[in-house]
């Protein structure tokens, strides 16, 4: 017999989506996006100033769980090194079954968070680590590369300023 502690049967919350674009806002249960879904990010020269990023999330929370939880966020660079120099940035969310909900219907949360002025050292490959009650669920793959110089390159539309 399975115990009730399983995870078949108590499964965690998990991310069920989840974005890196220049700004996010959640209001009222829904996400409000602006230049979302990059993966590319081009700069004039390193050390890159960005003057600002979001991530989007949608946290599916299963029935058996609904209660309280942590979600939170980490950049690392490639090498696996913290730009929050190891700090998250989390959020305590606690969750409530809202009235007429239908018994056994998992939840969605939508949350966002707002990046201003990060500094990136060099080019390469970053990560935004996404955790739940601490443990790694997901992670937002981006690159960071150095815009060609203006002689004989193609603009691209996704150039950042930074």
């Amino acid at each position: 017999m399975e115990s009730l502690e399983s995870p078949e049967l108590n499964p965690a919350p998990q991310v069920e989506f989840a974005f890196v674009a220049d700004a996010v806002q959640a209001v009222a249960g829904k996400l409000y996006v602006i230049g979302g879904g990059w993966d590319t990010l081009f700069v004039r020269s390193f050390p890159a100033r960005h003057p600002a990023m979001g991530i989007g999330v949608r946290v599916r929370v299963p029935w058996s769980d609904v209660d309280e939880f942590s979600l939170s966020v980490d950049l690392v660079d490639e090498d696996g090194t913290s730009l929050f120099k190891g700090r998250t940035l989390t959020q305590r969310i606690k969750v409530v079954r809202a009235i007429g909900m239908p018994a056994g219907g998992d939840m969605g949360v939508v949350r966002a968070f707002t990046f201003n002025n990060l500094t990136f050292p060099k080019s390469g490959g970053y990560s935004f680590r996404l955790l739940v009650d601490d443990v790694e669920v997901s992670r937002l793959r981006f690159r960071l590369r150095q815009r060609q110089s203006s002689s004989g390159a193609t603009s691209n539309p996704d150039e950042s300023d930074a």
